[in-house]
């Protein structure tokens, strides 16, 4: 078959994907290998193999000791490309701005706007009420199998939604209404007819966009559910992890859904007419789901995140109420750039982006900064100090081998240090304590500790 044939251009690169995998055999390739060989960007090279996943023609692998996966070609992706017309025959190709934008049509009337928006609000919110069930129902499974980070990472996404469920219902079903309520004395405030017309095509979209994540991440969860129920629990973890991303989109919309009022749009009147006339075309979305940001911009959201950690630390409000993890002293730093990109998703930052923030908020003396405990070149862990701690010989030992063993028990530590019992407890509850190392106690499986670093997310 000749991938060069006249095809649209992402069905060229789902040619250019399945030729390479097919071609090499038996051998799983890494995302970026698949983009080097193939000349697809990472995005394009991730996108396309989670959309032939659906179909049954890529399967993801995960080798030991690894959390990214690598892909491979299923004997049904070999059928496909045997044809010659097998490509077209057997996909459906959707990009995820394609998904994102899937069914959207604002009606001309603005009554019909209302009364469509009302029903599309209500879905969403039911529809994050089925994905709450779903969730809860994976977890009883994870409980069985003794992984305590994917426990965490579950637990989380439950909270989450139920925490995006509970700010769709507050956002009122009719701001143009609240926004001309006025107190006692007050003038009357005006709207336009445009201006209505503009918030409301606003919302409706939004609304749109919001159903169809969710119906994106509904497939998500599905292949989770029947990975989990196949026992193939590594690649159960591996699909959680883009679902992560996925959650982390959906708060994204919602939190600009919440956003918007008569003073506050996301799109220019430019764009809010086009949306109107229903001429909107993909280069929408990268509005929405990327939002752009200088480094001036991200560098003061990130920094005021912190110290708002640090100020909750010091009143010892320590739980967010939108996620399971709780504020303490020390942080590794990996779990700190996830928690940012949890709660800012909407910011595009690095790791090293983080770590730079963090060294300039310790040198101007507002943390403590980032402490690098390490047994070699090779054996480390970067842990984020909100507030001074000094870290004994001991405990660095003891974290050295929390950051290899990633998940341990007390007789784990006692085996692999020589430690007396008393000292192994106190060690434990210590860094426990101040977070660097997070516990865990279940009826099958007792009392466990592990850490949150690269190795396992």
């Amino acid at each position: 078959m000749n991938p060069t044939r006249e095809l649209p251009i992402s069905l060229q690169g789902i040619e250019k994907i399945l030729i390479f995998l097919n071609e090499n055999g038996k051998t799983p390739s890494s995302i970026r290998y698949i983009s080097e060989k193939t000349g697809l960007s990472m995005r394009v090279v991730k996108n396309i193999l989670l959309q032939l996943e659906k179909f049954n023609q890529v399967e993801r692998m995960i080798e030991k000791n690894n959390i990214l996966p690598k892909w491979q070609i299923t004997k049904f992706g070999k059928k496909v490309i045997k044809e010659a017309k097998g490509i077209e025959k057997n996909i459906e190709f959707l990009s995820r701005e394609d998904e994102l934008l899937h069914g959207i049509s604002i009606p001309s009337s603005l009554e019909t706007i209302k009364i469509e928006d009302n029903q599309k609000s209500n879905a969403v919110k039911a529809e994050l009420g089925t994905l709450q069930v779903e969730l809860s129902k994976s977890l009883g499974p994870i409980f069985n199998i003794n992984n305590p980070v994917f426990e965490d990472l579950i637990s989380f996404f439950i909270k989450r939604i139920k925490f995006l469920k509970q700010k769709m219902s507050n956002i009122p079903s009719d701001p143009i209404s609240l926004y001309l309520m006025r107190k006692k004395g007050e003038k009357q405030k005006k709207v336009s007819n445009e201006e209505i017309k503009f918030l409301s095509t606003e919302i409706y979209f939004f609304n749109s966009i919001i159903f169809n994540e969710l119906k994106r991440i509904s497939e998500f969860t599905s292949n989770l559910s029947r990975l989990i129920e196949n026992e193939a629990y590594s690649n159960a973890y591996s699909v959680a992890l883009d679902l992560r991303e996925e959650i982390r989109l959906l708060s994204s919309l919602i939190n600009q859904r919440e956003s918007l009022n008569v003073n506050s749009h996301i799109f220019s009147n430019d764009d809010l007419t086009d949306l109107s006339k229903n001429k909107f075309t993909q280069d929408i979305i990268d509005t929405i789901v990327v939002i752009p940001s200088t480094e001036d911009i991200y560098n003061e959201e990130i920094k005021d995140f912190i110290l708002r950690l640090v100020s909750r630390l010091n009143k010892a409000e320590i739980q967010l109420e939108d996620h399971n993890y709780e504020i303490k002293e020390a942080i590794p730093l990996y779990a700190l750039y996830q928690l940012i990109l949890d709660e800012k998703p909407g910011l595009n930052v690095s790791i090293e982006d983080v770590e730079r923030i963090i060294n300039s908020l310790a040198d101007n003396g507002y943390i403590s900064g980032i402490r690098k405990i390490e047994e070699d070149e090779d054996h480390y862990l970067k842990v984020v100090q909100l507030k001074a701690h000094d870290i004994t010989e001991d405990e660095t030992k003891l974290s050295i081998i929390a950051s290899k063993l990633q998940k341990f028990t007390f007789a784990d530590i006692i085996n692999e240090t020589g430690w007396a019992p008393k000292k192994t407890q106190d060690l434990l509850n210590g860094l426990t304590q101040i977070g660097i190392l997070k516990h865990s106690k279940s009826f099958l499986h007792g009392e466990q500790w592990y850490i949150i670093s690269e190795k396992n997310s």
